[in-house]
């Protein structure tokens, strides 16, 4: 242990501040982001594309389609330059094999957006199957750790530091509420896999914190992003009367959490996580 030098205790004048906009801008990095094809992961992309750096979509091969539009739609609209890589976050070969080829693409990865996750229909508490519990299992927390370990000893391998940022929920803080005519559907096995995250996301901050690797964590609310399309409007309704803001949360508002944590903006912060909830979290 080293006594803090005078220089280390001294604080910063005005004029010794870093810029705000330099501190959060991205350019000459490239961003690894899983989970592409959906809205979270395009939109988080394309607000990073805009900050300056490089994207690697992934996603399934399902989506290839989806994931060629969303490349061309950013490149073109943020002059970035934009790939995509196709795999399951859930088979170690597949993550090795995408990030290989992401690093091909740009040379070094110095951002993961681990955003990869599922739910089911039928994770309904105690009469969940296992095969969906397992499915669940594998990419909500196999599939980050594997995104987050092999992304960061790729990082720390190259020599240069960087951040990861994982989505987790705020199903990993809370059970979630639900319309009375839906109280056997408390998803256990979605907010088992996404409190877990949180654990990951401190056990992985801490495990490369001398590599300059950060490591930190989001946890949406309920998002207008795709993922409830098919949600009965009158649940939708019973759910928002249980969120403080009385609505849900839209896109944009997802993607300035997800900047500042990949961003100098963050530097001094580490194994933490910011709820994006409209404050459903907070009864």
């Amino acid at each position: 242990m080293s006594i803090p030098s005078k220089e280390e205790m001294t604080p910063l004048k005005i004029d010794q501040l870093r810029s705000v906009y330099d501190m959060l801008s991205l350019k000459g990095r490239t961003a690894f982001v899983t989970g592409a094809a959906g809205g979270i992961g395009r939109s988080c992309a394309a607000a990073m594309a805009e900050a300056g750096a490089n994207i690697i979509f992934a996603d399934l091969s399902v989506t290839a389609e989806k994931l060629a539009e969303n490349a061309r739609a950013i490149g073109e609209r943020y002059n970035a330059k934009v790939a995509f890589v196709t795999g399951d976050v859930s088979k170690e070969d597949d993550v090795r094999r995408m990030y290989a080829e992401a690093a091909g693409m740009f040379g070094s990865i110095d951002i993961v957006f681990s955003n990869a996750g599922i739910s089911v229909p039928n994770d309904n508490g105690a009469n969940i199957k296992l095969a969906d519990w397992q499915r669940i299992l594998d990419v909500n927390l196999t599939g980050m750790m594997l995104v987050d370990s092999v992304g960061a000893n790729l990082m720390r391998d190259q020599g240069h530091g960087g951040t990861i940022v994982n989505t987790a929920s705020m199903s990993g803080h809370i059970i979630n509420r639900r319309p009375r005519e839906a109280m056997s559907e408390h998803m256990m096995g979605y907010a088992a896999t996404k409190a877990a995250v949180l654990h990951l996301t401190k056990s992985i901050a801490v495990n490369y914190v001398e590599y300059g690797i950060r490591c930190n964590s989001i946890s949406p609310g309920i998002v207008v992003s795709g993922l409830h399309d098919k949600m009965d409007p009158n649940r939708l309704e019973g759910i928002k009367a249980h969120i403080p803001m009385n609505r849900f949360g839209t896109l944009d508002e997802i993607v300035g959490v997800v900047l500042f944590l990949a961003s100098d903006l963050s530097s001094y912060v580490t194994g933490t996580d910011i709820l994006v909830d409209g404050g459903a979290t907070i009864w």
